[in-house]
Parts: C-alpha cells; sequence; structure tokens
C-alpha cells in the first residue's frame, strides 16, 4: 500500500528590507481581502464546506456530500467537516452511496467495486475479467475434487499459486495498483494483489479478509478450527517459505522502511527492495479491513499518483473518498492535509501570480480540520507575510494594514507579521510626508 511524500516546506521570513527594494517589490494584483473572509472555497473538484447545513436536493446532480471527523484540539474546530465532491458520474455515485448506511456493499462486490474506483465503466469489460476470475476457481476447484481434496489450506495454497500462474505472471511493481492494468499486463502490487485474491478466495468459499500496515497491505484467511494465516499476496513462493521468520520476511521486503518524519513512506519506496528493507518487526496489531476498507486503499493510491502530478485538488478529493470508506486510515488523512498544504504552497510558488487571498481560504479550512497540523500555521505566517509585503511593494498600504489586521485574528501577536506592518507603517507615513511636503 502507497504511502504519499508529506512535503513540508522550511519557512524562510523575510525581516525588513530597505525602502529601495521594496517599493522595487512588483506583482500583479491579487484577489481582494473579501476573499478570505469567506467560511467556504469551491474548486471545480471539491467545496470546502465546514460545519454548515446543507439540503441535499441542493446538490447538483454531478456532486457527492462528504463528512469527516476532525481532530478536535481547539474550541473553534468543529467536530465535523463536511466536503461536497464535484465531477462524481453516476457509476460512482451508485458505489458510495450503496455504504452510507452499514458501511457494506450491498449492490456490489469488492471486484466490482475495485474496478470503478479505478475509473473501468465498461461494464462488458468488468464481465470478462469476472469470468476469468470464476473460470480461474473451477478449474482449482475441480482438479482438488479430481483428488479427492477437501482441505481448506490447500485449497488456499493452491488458489494462490494458480492465481501467480496464470494471472500474477509478471514482477511486483509499484504503480500496478489497477485491476485492469493487472488483468491486462500481469504486473502487480501489494493492493492489487490482495483485492485479487480475497475476489478468488470469496468465490472458491474460503473465509478471508484483508490486512493494512503503514506502507502495505495483505491477506488473512480464517480457517474453521480458529487458526488464521497472514498471507503475503506479491510473493509467488511464500507457501513453500518453511519458517515464520522468512515469512515475515518476504512481507518486509514488500514495506516502507521507517524514515526520519521529514521524509516519510512514499509510493516510490512502498516497495523497497530487500537490500533497503529495515530490520523492524512486522507490527502485532495488524488491522484487519473489510472489502470496503481495502476498497479505500484504491482511492488513498490514487490520490499518491495525483499528488506526484501536482494535481492537488483531486489528490484531496482522492483522499476524502479513501476516509469516507474507511475512517480509520490514518495516511489517507495525512495525505489529505499535505495535499491541502502543498496545494496552498502551489497557489503562491509563482509570486507574480500568486493567489495569496485563495491559499489564505485553505489555510483557514485546513486549520479547522487539523489545528495539530504544524504546516498550516507556519504557511499561515508565510502567505500573510508575503500578501501583505508584496500589497505595499505595489504601494497599496491601506489594503496590506486590511490584510495584517485579518491575519491578526488568526495569528495574533505574530512577531515577524508586527515587524513587517510597522516597517510599511513607517514607510507610508515617509511617503505621505514627502508627498504633502511636495
Amino acid at each position: 500500500m502507497a504511502l504519499c511524500l508529506n512535503h513540508r516546506f522550511s519557512l524562510l521570513f523575510v525581516r525588513f528590507v530597505a525602502l529601495t527594494a521594496l517599493l522595487f517589490f512588483v506583482l500583479l494584483p491579487f484577489g481582494q481581502l473579501s476573499g478570505t473572509e469567506r467560511d467556504e472555497y469551491r474548486s471545480d473538484v471539491l467545496t470546502f464546506h465546514g460545519d454548515k447545513k446543507i439540503s441535499a436536493d441542493s446538490l447538483s446532480s454531478d456532486s457527492f456530500f462528504i463528512t469527516l471527523d476532525c481532530k478536535t484540539t481547539a474550541p473553534q474546530t468543529p467536530p465535523r467537516y463536511s466536503f461536497i465532491l464535484r465531477g462524481i458520474d453516476p457509476v460512482e455515485r451508485a458505489l458510495l452511496q450503496d455504504v452510507q448506511s452499514d458501511g457494506k456493499w450491498d449492490r456490489f462486490d469488492l471486484f466490482r467495486a475495485a474496478m470503478i474506483v479505478e475509473g473501468v465503466r465498461d461494464p462488458e469489460l468488468i464481465r470478462t475479467y469476472d469470468a476469468r476470475l470464476d473460470a480461474l476457481v473451477a478449474k482449482v476447484l475441480s482438479g482438488l475434487r479430481a483428488k479427492g481434496e477437501n482441505s481448506p489450506r490447500i485449497l488456499a495454497r493452491t488458489l494462490f499459486e494458480a492465481m501467480h500462474k496464470e494471472i500474477l505472471t509478471q514482477p511486483y511493481s509499484l504503480d500496478c495498483t489497477e485491476l485492469s492494468k493487472v488483468m491486462k499486463t500481469g504486473h502487480f502490487n501489494c493492493v492489487s494483489a490482495t483485492v485479487l485474491f480475497n475476489c478468488l478466495a470469496e468465490k472458491a468459499g474460503l473465509n478471508v479478509c484483508a490486512l493494512e500496515m503503514p506502507g502495505h497491505a495483505l491477506s488473512r484467511i480464517k480457517f474453521a478450527d480458529g487458526i488464521t494465516m497472514n498471507l503475503e499476496t506479491t510473493c509467488p513462493t511464500y507457501f513453500d517459505l518453511q519458517s515464520e521468520k522468512d515469512r515475515e520476511r518476504a512481507t518486509l521486503q514488500r514495506v516502507a522502511p521507517i524514515t526520519a518524519p521529514t521524509n516519510p513512506r512514499t509510493a516510490q519506496n512502498a516497495g523497497a527492495p530487500p537490500e533497503v528493507v529495515s530490520d523492524t518487526e512486522l507490527p502485532s496489531d495488524l488491522r484487519e479491513i473489510s472489502p470496503v476498507q481495502l476498497t479505500a486503499t484504491i482511492y488513498y493510491n490514487i490520490g499518491v499518483d495525483l499528488h506526484a502530478k501536482k494535481r492537488y485538488p483531486e489528490a484531496a478529493a482522492a483522499n476524502i473518498k479513501a476516509l469516507y470508506l474507511d475512517k480509520g486510515n490514518e495516511q489517507a488523512w495525512t495525505n489529505l492535509l499535505a495535499s491541502i498544504n502543498n496545494w496552498v504552497l502551489d497557489l503562491v510558488a509563482d509570486k507574480e501570480n500568486g493567489r495569496y487571498d485563495i491559499a489564505a481560504i485553505l489555510l483557514d479550512e485546513g486549520v479547522k480540520l487539523d489545528p495539530t497540523y504544524s504546516n498550516f500555521r507556519s504557511n499561515q505566517t508565510f502567505v500573510f507575510y508575503y500578501w501583505i509585503h508584496t500589497l505595499a511593494g505595489k504601494g497599496n498600504f491601506d489594503t496590506a494594514q486590511k490584510v495584517f489586521e485579518h491575519a491578526e485574528k488568526r495569528i495574533p501577536n505574530d512577531k515577524d507579521l508586527q515587524n513587517l506592518i510597522s516597517a510599511i507603517n513607517d514607510i507610508n507615513q515617509a511617503k505621505k510626508k514627502r508627498e504633502s511636503n511636495n
């Protein structure tokens, strides 16, 4: 299971600059201050709706309303926060609506849901691939019956090995989360291999679930005698491994190594080769997840890919969908915050065309979602500092003062902003004095 890089940017504060430097610092005009006072931000992909009430009748046909629990550590933080996702077609809408009441699929199964989440909309293609799985299960069951074998353990092994022999025919590949790609190419990763095995196992009558850990997913088979077996679905020879240590090592080879907080696990290292795997042990509390929660990891990986492409609004939306299907997915929560944070930084990266007004709105919403996420607070100072600085550089001293007053409500007594506005006011007074003398 891939994890998205949480980009951290050091805050570079610009102290007081000389009068000439400030006056020659020229940028294009920004949006009005009133934009930052809105409590909602809309993009083509999603609306940050907050804790406001909404009528389902008011939503457009391509929208879907999702509410998440917030990290409530501040009085101004709402217990729940809502988003309106846009661009939701009828098939995806039906998929999301199907879990609203009980968190389970009623009209979908794991295979069809996984295909829809990845974007497949051709029902005939889904049926064709599903029939291929049915045929493989029938072949395995027929062969075991001919040998007089009826052991669930033998069934599990035979089915697993048949999957690798007839479907997962190519090496492990980090970017093969999509089942359609797996069925076409034979390449796979931990998510797609786990989804595929669980689909086959359910068709064969085995009791199976998925397991989730940071950076990885695998399967668990539950036998009637109460014994469970964790199955590393990416290792074709897993059943040949004799010791528990060897099996654990096979899983660790597919788990991202533990890294420093400033360089967390990413999609690029989630399938790290053996030589870079840390010597840590597998966690003892692997989290069992349902088919719906396993499907959430596909949305999550889609978010990773979108984030890498700097498509931050879409990455945020993908992680919101992942959290809707699995509220316990901490990695999706972290990546949602990182997507919002990097979206902000992308908006102001080009200082000539920086959208400081929108960036300020997004940071306001980010703080409501999780006031413990330190990047939001530090970047509020960053955004307001440069917004004020550039307005003053254009000679818009009154607007700069208004932005400062707005910033004070969010980050009161910030010394960098106070020093900046003091310097700007001195410059403004000097300018007025010169004008009056002339």
